[in-house]
C-alpha cells in the first residue's frame, strides 16, 4: 500500500520521518494538537496554529495549500499563494527559516522515479607519440659509421664518392622536411589560439550567465516584495469581488421529513376533533405538548407535508468542488423550523407516554409559552410519533434536490451534502465537475475586532431576477425554458460586534457565561437578506473570515446580521480530536 512520506529537514522535527498510508482526505500541519502533523509550540514559533494541508485528490494528485498562516508556505524556496499540486521530493518550508521537509511517496509511482544517474567514463590514453629522425647525409650516402679509433691504412676502405644528383635530392628532401615542420608548428600555433578564443568565450558566457541569474534573483526578490505590500494592502469590496466573485454561488434546496424504519414521508396530522366517529370542529393542523415542550402532531399516513424550498449562498473552499454553506441551507431539518399555521389543536399529554390526553385549542400568540416552545421546535430531533415517544434515530430529513449554480451561468449542478457542523449554522457540501473551481482564501487567524470593514456576497431573495430563455437542441425535448441567471450582490459593512460563544470569567463573583447567538460576529451591513445565508463574509485583505447565518430585526425595523467564524467551517473540513 502507498504511503506519504514526510521527511523532516529542519526544526524540532529534523531528522524524523513520518508515514502516512493511502487512502486519506488530508494532511494538516501546524502547531494545534488536532493536526495529524503537529509541531513544537514553543520551539517552532514560525508554524500557525493551522498552518497548511495536503489534500489527496483522484488518489495520485497531491495539492497543497497555505491555511493562510502568518508566514506563509514555501514550495522549492518559492512562497505560494494559491493551492498547488506538489510532486515526491519536493522540499517544502514552514516560513521562511521555519520547519523543513521532503514530499516523498513510498512507493515512488513511476513518473517519479529518479532518472539514471550516468557513471564517468574512463580517461582515454594518450597515444604514443612518435619522433621522426632525419637521415644523415652519410647514412643517405650509404656511409657507415666509424669509431674514433685510428684505422691503419691497410685496413682503410676505399673513400665512397658521391654524384650530383644525389647531393641535389639529398637537399630537396631536407628543404621539404623544413616546410613540413614549419606548417605543422603554425598549425600548433593557431590551435593554440583557437583554445584560447574559446576558453575566454566560455568564461565571458559563464559570466553573463551568473549576472543573468542574478538579475533574475534580484527581480524574483522585488517581485516578492511588491507581493507582500499588496498582500498588506486593504482591498475594496470591487477588488475583492473581482478576486472571488466567481467563488460565490447559488443554492437552491427542498427537503422533507422521512420515517427511516418505513422510508415513508412524515406529516404534520390535520383534521377535526371526532365524536362518536362524527367531526364536531372544522379541520385545522394538530399539535402536541408533553414533557414541557410543543412540536408538530406527527403522523406518516396523511396531512400536512414537513419540508420546504428554499435557497441561499455558499462559496467554493477547494478546486475539487467543496462548498461551505450554512446548515439551515444544505440541512434545513436540523435546524429550527417556524412554518406553522393557526389555529390548530393541542394534545396537551398528561403523563411521559401520552397514555392520558386532553385537547385544548392553540391559538398564536407571541406571548404564549406553548408558541415560544414550538418556535424551538426541531425536526430531526422530534420527541414523539403520534402518541408514542421516539428512542434512537427514527426521523431524518432528505434533500429532494440540493442544486448549485455559479454566477452568471444557467446550469443546476446537483450536490450532496458532505458534512454537519454539531455546533454552528454550517455545511459542507459538493459538486463533481471535471474542471478545477475557483475558491476562496480563508483565514481563522487574522484578528477581528469591532469596525473592520467587511464585505459581504450572497444572493439575498429581495434582489430582482435576471432570467434568460433556452432554446433547446434536443429532438426529443424541443420546447425551451426560462432559466433564473444568478449574480451575487456586493455589500460592504463593518463588524459591528465580536460575540464569542464561550468566555473566561475575570472575576470569582461571576459564576457562568451564556451568549444568546453563540459564537458569532455581529454585523453592520445593509443589503443584505435570507437568501445571503451561507455566503461569504471577507475582510479587507480578501480573507474570507465568516459565514453570514442570519439577521434579526426589532419592531422599529432596526436590522442586525450575523456571521460564524470561518474556524468553524474548517473545522468539518477535516477530522480533528475532541479529547487528548
Amino acid at each position: 500500500m502507498q504511503k506519504i512520506i514526510i521527511k523532516h529537514l529542519a526544526g524540532s522535527k529534523a531528522n524524523q520521518t513520518d508515514g502516512y498510508e493511502l487512502p486519506i482526505q488530508e494532511l494538516i500541519f501546524g502547531r494545534e494538537t488536532n493536526c495529524q502533523v503537529m509541531f513544537d509550540p514553543e520551539k517552532d514559533d514560525l508554524v500557525s496554529r493551522t498552518h497548511c494541508k495536503i489534500t489527496v485528490q483522484n488518489e495520485n494528485q497531491f495539492w497543497l495549500t497555505d491555511l493562510n498562516s502568518r508566514n506563509g508556505t514555501l514550495v522549492n524556496n518559492a512562497k505560494i499563494t494559491a493551492p498547488q499540486q506538489i510532486y515526491a521530493g519536493d522540499v517544502v518550508e514552514l516560513g521562511k527559516g521555519g520547519p523543513k521537509f521532503v514530499f516523498d511517496l513510498d512507493p515512488r509511482p513511476p513518473a517519479a522515479a529518479k532518472a539514471t544517474r550516468f557513471g564517468d567514463a574512463p580517461s582515454p590514453v594518450a597515444a604514443t607519440r612518435e619522433v621522426r629522425v632525419e637521415p644523415s647525409l652519410d647514412a643517405l650516402a650509404g656511409i657507415p659509421k666509424t669509431s674514433a679509433t685510428n684505422v691503419s691504412a691497410e685496413n682503410a676502405e676505399p673513400p665512397r664518392t658521391i654524384g650530383r644528383n644525389t647531393v641535389e635530392r639529398l637537399i630537396t628532401q631536407a628543404e621539404t622536411n623544413s616546410r613540413k615542420k614549419m606548417i605543422n608548428i603554425g598549425a600548433g600555433i593557431v590551435g593554440v589560439i583557437v583554445a584560447i578564443s574559446g576558453f575566454l568565450a566560455f568564461q565571458n558566457y559563464q559570466s553573463k550567465a551568473e549576472l543573468q541569474s542574478e538579475l533574475d534573483r534580484s527581480k524574483l526578490e522585488q517581485g516578492k516584495q511588491i507581493a507582500e505590500l499588496n498582500a498588506n494592502k486593504a482591498l475594496s469590496s470591487s477588488d475583492i469581488f473581482k478576486s472571488f466573485g466567481n467563488a460565490t454561488v447559488f443554492i437552491e434546496s427542498s427537503w422533507k421529513l422521512i420515517h427511516i424504519p418505513t422510508g415513508k414521508q412524515i406529516f404534520q396530522k390535520a383534521g377535526c376533533v371526532t365524536k362518536a366517529g362524527k367531526c364536531i370542529t372544522e379541520s385545522r393542523p394538530w399539535y402536541i405538548y408533553i414533557d414541557g415542550t410543543v412540536e408538530p402532531f406527527l403522523d406518516i399516513d396523511s396531512g400536512l407535508p414537513i419540508g420546504e424550498s428554499g435557497s441561499g449562498s455558499g462559496f467554493v473552499v477547494e478546486p475539487g468542488g467543496f462548498i461551505l454553506t450554512n446548515r439551515h441551507v444544505a440541512a434545513s431539518w436540523l435546524t429550527q423550523n417556524r412554518n406553522f399555521s393557526f389555529p390548530g389543536f393541542l394534545v396537551v399529554c398528561g403523563d411521559e407516554n401520552c397514555s392520558k390526553h386532553e385537547i385544548a385549542e392553540l391559538r398564536y400568540d407571541k406571548d404564549n409559552k406553548y408558541i415560544a416552545s414550538l418556535n424551538s421546535w426541531v425536526p430531526s430531533k422530534s420527541k414523539m410519533l403520534g402518541k408514542k415517544p421516539l428512542h434512537g434515530k427514527i426521523v431524518e430529513g432528505r434533500n429532494d434536490y440540493l442544486d448549485v449554480t455559479f454566477p452568471k451561468t444557467g446550469l443546476r449542478i446537483p450536490a450532496h451534502l458532505v458534512r454537519v457542523s454539531d455546533s454552528a449554522d454550517v455545511a459542507l457540501i459538493k459538486v463533481d465537475v471535471p474542471q478545477s473551481l475557483p475558491v476562496v482564501q480563508m483565514s481563522s487567524e487574522d484578528t477581528v475586532t469591532a469596525g473592520d470593514a467587511i464585505t459581504v456576497m450572497g444572493y439575498p431573495g429581495v434582489s430582482p431576477d435576471v432570467a434568460v430563455k433556452m432554446s433547446s437542441q434536443d429532438p426529443f425535448n424541443r420546447e425551451g425554458e426560462w432559466r433564473q441567471i444568478p449574480d451575487p450582490t456586493v455589500t460592504g459593512g463593518n463588524i459591528g460586534k465580536v460575540i464569542q460563544g464561550s468566555a473566561t470569567t475575570m472575576s470569582d463573583s461571576v459564576n457562568g457565561y451564556f451568549s444568546e447567538m453563540g459564537d458569532v460576529y455581529q454585523l453592520t451591513v445593509n443589503a443584505t437578506g435570507s437568501g445571503n445565508s451561507g455566503g461569504p463574509v471577507f475582510n479587507d485583505k480578501g480573507h474570507v473570515i465568516g459565514i453570514f447565518t442570519s439577521k434579526r430585526t426589532d419592531n422599529s425595523g432596526t436590522v442586525i446580521s450575523f456571521a460564524v467564524p470561518i474556524r468553524h467551517g474548517q473545522e468539518i473540513m477535516g477530522v480533528h480530536k475532541l479529547v487528548q
